[in-house]
């Protein structure tokens, strides 16, 4: 028997390092023996190991291979290959919340295969793994201060920090047989399907099959396999490796063991390697399945090759079910060609994984198995049918009505600059060639703050009053064969020139005026056009200077850099003075004409009150503002239509007293 020794030190205790692995070693044959006996073959060892995407890479060990028939023991290191990385789950309807992960890393040595008659032990190791329901961790652990955990041989060996635990270290052990027996000989291996972490839901049956590949064809049992640990003897610190092989896990029994990993719910077929039944705890546990070599009838090796499988138990009754959910109408009136609308669940899209599978039935004997399969139909309506999960216990069905009228065209014209207090007119353009148009609905949305107004008229006209704002114009049309489409299109509103301040005004004879005209917030840019340019210093200008004699009225035409425009008009009416005029009836309808009965000073340097009485001498109005008036209102209330009497009185430039008295007539 040949031990590996382990030095016996004070062991300080540590905690459990939180990692979880699983893997398989195998090995091939290859090369040609030669007629003299001598060889130029070897085997080829392949490592997977199976770790957590957030682990990192493991810290493999070197190979260690023992002559049983000489009893010498050699090292191997091993090469890196590759490492990928799989999100897949073997049980779908664990609808995860993330993408679960996890990597494979290759690894590969070659070692000489020379004649022997005891064949060779080969050894495999790696620190560490915990947190399996099934496998009594503390048990498990072996102290190590300052020991090379590996061969003493080899200078290379990694060396364990001081105070170190090995929980539940990961160990491979087989035997080669002699060549003299098996002449040719290479190991069976797992399937792809193997290389994985298998995720279940608790109480839930599940099925995966760990089936394997022998390279001879020899006939293959499977079985469940107790996992092997790196550990020390509690007696002497020493371990062996190489004839009896490494130690077998201790199990959390009697619930679970080593030919029972799983409990007893869970069977594995020993034709096929499928394993199924189900669990009832949440957590991790570590599965090793082993399978026999037969080679006509005779059993090759009495240690089976070993694959190990972390299993991932889960409550799935507090995870979301997967859930098929599409609109119950869909419809597409622009074309035959449709790409379906699906919103089922779980979906990720910031995690670029959807584990959901899909089965549509497009309704015209067409099927799918896309997330959002587009299809080319003919006119008309559709029954559609998508099945989420189809063939699992998970599965989930919806419907959906699909119409297929390619002829509604919903368009619509903007009359207008989209200038603050002008209106724009959206004139609806839109036509069907199938059915007749049932239904619009306007919708017209500020962009900067998401309000909005809508309308149901055919052509409908808005003013906008606040400018720097841009609206999306969406026309919503429906026909009566179901479809709906729409047409949006954007105004930018922009600040128009305003109005004059004043559109009547009094001056005295041969006295200047200075007319006002403002463009708006930016007067770069703007133009202006006066007309007619009688009497005015120039008529180009914002703010033109009118001298003249006789009544007359002006109108502007300004233009801004915004390309808003804007008319208006100003009537100046000439008076001698001093004296202070008034009309003789006036008419407060609210059509913006002679509304306001107002007296009109010229030559008046201060008005000092303006006062209207009815016919039994009440006050109805007064006032001392400059150009303020009666709007025909008393107390709140319409005053009624007749006539009615006024005073108003004022200082002129030289300080003398003007007073002009009078009746208005108010008519309604």
């Amino acid at each position: 028997m040949c031990v590996m020794s382990f030095a016996r030190l004070a062991a300080q205790q540590a905690a459990a390092p939180n990692n979880q692995k699983a893997g398989e070693l195998s090995y091939q044959l290859i090369g040609t023996p030669n007629d003299d006996g001598s060889t130029t073959v070897f085997y080829r060892f392949v490592l997977k190991m199976v770790v957590g995407c957030d682990q990192g890479a493991p810290g493999v060990l070197p190979l260690i291979i023992h002559d049983l028939t000489y009893s010498t023991t050699k090292s191997y290191g091993w090469t890196y290959d590759s490492a990928s990385n799989r999100v897949d789950v073997t049980d779908p309807c664990v609808a995860f919340t993330y993408a679960p992960c996890f990597r494979i890393y290759y690894f590969h040595t070659d070692a000489p295969a020379e004649f022997n008659h005891g064949g060779y032990g080969v050894f495999q190791a790696d620190c560490c793994r915990d947190g399996y329901l099934n496998l009594a961790t503390s048990v498990n652990a072996s102290p190590y201060e300052g020991a090379k955990l590996g061969m003493g041989w080899s200078v290379l060996d990694p060396v364990r920090p001081s105070g170190s635990y090995v929980y539940n270290g990961i160990a491979y052990y087989f035997v080669i047989p002699s060549r003299f027996t098996f002449n040719e000989n290479s190991s069976p291996v797992f399937n792809s399907a193997s290389d994985t972490v298998l995720y279940v839901c608790t109480n839930t049956p599940f099925t995966h099959t760990f089936s394997a590949t022998d390279p001879d064809g020899d006939s293959l049992a499977y079985t469940f396999a107790p996992s092997k640990i790196l550990a020390t003897d509690n007696g002497n610190g020493s371990i062996n490796i190489h004839t009896a092989g490494p130690p077998n896990a201790t199990y959390h029994g009697p619930l679970y063991t080593a030919t029972q990993p799983l409990g007893e719910g869970v069977t594995i077929d020993s034709q096929t390697g499928k394993v199924s039944g189900s669990l009832h705890d949440t957590g991790s546990y570590m599965l090793t399945v082993g399978v026999f070599e037969y080679r006509n009838g005779k059993l090759i090796s009495t240690l089976p090759h070993t694959r190990d499988v972390v299993v991932k138990a889960f409550d799935c009754s507090k995870i979301p079910a997967p859930q098929a959910i599409v609109p119950s109408l869909l419809n597409n009136c622009n074309a035959k060609t449709v790409t379906l609308n699906n919103n089922s669940t779980p979906y990720h899209p910031e995690l670029y994984w959807d584990n959901t599978k899909y089965l549509w039935d497009l309704g015209d004997g067409d099927t799918s198995h896309q997330r959002y399969p587009t299809h080319t139909y003919d006119t008309g309506a559709y029954n559609i049918r998508l099945i989420t999960m189809p063939g699992y216990r998970c599965a989930d069905t919806a419907y959906s009505k699909l119409l297929v009228y390619p002829s509604l065209h919903p368009s619509f014209i903007i009359n207008g600059d989209g200038c603050t207090g002008q209106p724009v007119k959206f004139t609806n353009t839109s036509s069907t060639d199938i059915g007749s148009i049932s239904g619009l609905t306007w919708k017209f949305l500020n962009l900067k703050d998401s309000t909005y107004f809508t309308s149901t008229l055919s052509n409908p006209s808005y003013n906008f009053k606040v400018p720097n704002q841009t609206y999306a114009a969406i026309l919503n049309v429906n026909t009566t064969k179901g479809c709906a489409g729409k047409d949006t299109q954007y105004v930018n509103v922009r600040q128009s020139p305003l109005p004059l301040q004043t559109h009547d005004t009094v001056i005295t004879t041969g006295a200047s005026y200075k007319l006002f005209a403002n463009s708006g917030y930016d007067t770069t840019g703007s133009s202006y056009n006066w007309s007619p340019p009688a009497g005015l210093d120039n008529p180009f200008a914002a703010s033109p200077v009118a001298t003249g004699t006789q009544d007359i009225t002006y109108t502007v035409h300004i233009n801004n850099s915004f390309g808003c425009s804007l008319t208006d008009t100003v009537h100046i009416k000439y008076y001698t003075g001093p004296q202070i005029y008034l009309p003789d009836a006036f008419t407060p309808n609210g059509d913006g004409k002679n509304d306001v009965f107002r007296p009109f000073p010229v030559g008046i340097q201060k008005l000092e009150f303006f006062r209207v009485f009815d016919r039994w001498g009440n006050t109805v109005y007064q006032t001392q503002t400059y150009l303020a008036g009666w709007d025909g209102y008393v107390n709140g209330r319409l005053a009624p239509a007749g006539t009615y009497i006024y005073e108003a009185r004022g200082k002129d430039l030289n300080n003398k007293t003007v007073l002009k008295k009078g009746y208005v007539l108010l008519i309604r």
